[in-house]
């Protein structure tokens, strides 16, 4: 009878053009239990690929045939597979393409093994969980459609439910995921390199609201993820006080001490119904992209303002920066939909996505008006509701 708490080996793929690397890297994770798999071009490495059945792909930046980055887009297209890039010469561009096209992590030469080999296992964990679940997905997908006439429009549903899902659980994991991890753990290697209780206190300050932000973010990402497989029964629905979560978060902008400053004009804001969580995100994103938007102006000014139509309050969120064409406004709200280019304006294109989506999940509706060169206006409408 076979041992049921015998571990399967993880399989390796090693593919860098330095033979001393290789051996180096093949022979400490033998070591550690791991099968590994070595090569040196680009051809080799897709034979590996197509003979072996592996579980990780560690992969040099730098190879004499095609950069490592082009080759994971090759192979990618082929082998959902955790690719985690080694670079000597790492750059925010590169890492953030690298992520938001699936990569799975990065780790600069010279490498910390102990530290490597953490980020393989958390890599290959996270894509199998991503794997059970799909696998999951879709044989309860399988099953529905195998029921009787009477579940036909509930299997409907769940469909469009899934697709949304694995829309909104992919852009999250590449986009927001991972790099968030990444920020807690360059801040704490900072504090250490710096000696942050030798520092003066604003700086001590700085570091202790860097980290709150990544921690506040990861919690956000986290309720993103359960609000994305929440039915309509689910909702945390309490009352909220506007006023008061608007100038919490006006407050957090002002820390970051932008330049130049942006004025903020605040009206009565009143208390509705909501879940807390995704309506915060709602005012930090439309807020965000005032200020980010407003940034090249002489004096930015943001003002948010409520007004009760019928039987829904509707928010407002205005700025006096750069605006857009109204002829792009239908795709503002769409995922990864970006007006502008990385260099003009950092983003991911995904918080109007998210903003969207919480809006309707609150049956309201949002929108924007705006003229080029002459500011925007951001709205969301929020109904009466009333709990289940």
């Amino acid at each position: 009878m076979l041992n049921q708490n015998i571990k399967n080996v993880d399989r390796l793929l090693v593919v860098d053009d330095q033979k001393g690397i290789l051996q180096m890297l093949k022979r400490r994770f033998t070591k550690l239990d791991y099968e590994v798999f070595i090569a040196e071009d680009r051809s080799s490495a897709l034979q590996i690929l197509a003979d072996e059945k592996i579980d990780l792909v560690l992969l040099d930046y730098m190879m004499p045939e095609i950069s490592g980055f082009d080759f994971f887009l090759e192979f990618s297209k082929t082998y959902t597979l955790p690719v985690i890039m080694m670079t000597a010469h790492s750059s925010i561009n590169l890492v953030t393409e690298f992520m938001r096209n699936g990569g799975a992590d990065f780790i600069e030469k010279p490498m910390d093994i102990d530290a490597l080999v953490v980020r393989i296992e958390r890599a290959i964990s996270q894509h199998r969980a991503i794997q059970r679940e799909v696998w999951g997905r879709e044989r309860a997908e399988m099953s529905l459609k195998l029921s009787n006439s009477e579940l036909k429009e509930k299997t409907k549903k769940l469909e469009q439910k899934n697709k949304e899902l694995s829309n909104f659980a992919a852009s999250v994991c590449h986009d927001l995921k991972a790099p968030t991890r990444h920020i807690n753990s360059f801040i704490s290697l900072l504090k250490e390199k710096l000696e942050v209780e030798k520092l003066d206190k604003d700086t001590q300050e700085l570091f202790q609201y860097v980290e709150e932000s990544a921690t506040k973010m990861n919690n956000m990402i986290s309720e993103m993820l359960k609000f994305a497989r929440m039915e309509e029964t689910n909702k945390n629905i309490k009352l909220i006080d506007t006023h008061q979560l608007v100038g919490q978060i006006v407050d957090s902008m002002n820390v970051l001490k932008t330049d130049p400053p942006a004025l903020f004009k605040i009206g009565l804001l009143p208390k509705i119904k909501g879940d807390a969580v995704l309506i915060e995100q709602v005012f930090f994103n439309l807020i965000h992209n005032a200020v980010k938007y407003s940034s090249k102006v002489h004096q930015p000014i943001i003002e948010v303002s409520a007004n009760k139509e019928d039987d829904a309050m509707v928010f407002a969120v205005k700025d006096n920066g750069i605006g857009f064409n109204m002829e792009y406004a239908p795709r503002l709200f769409n995922l990864f939909a970006r007006l502008h280019t990385e260099e003009e304006f950092e983003g991911t294109g995904l918080g109007l996505a998210n903003v969207k989506r919480i809006v309707e999940r609150h049956k309201g509706k949002v929108w924007a008006i705006s003229a080029e060169g002459k500011g925007a206006t951001f709205y969301f409408s929020i109904p009466d509701l009333v709990e289940q």
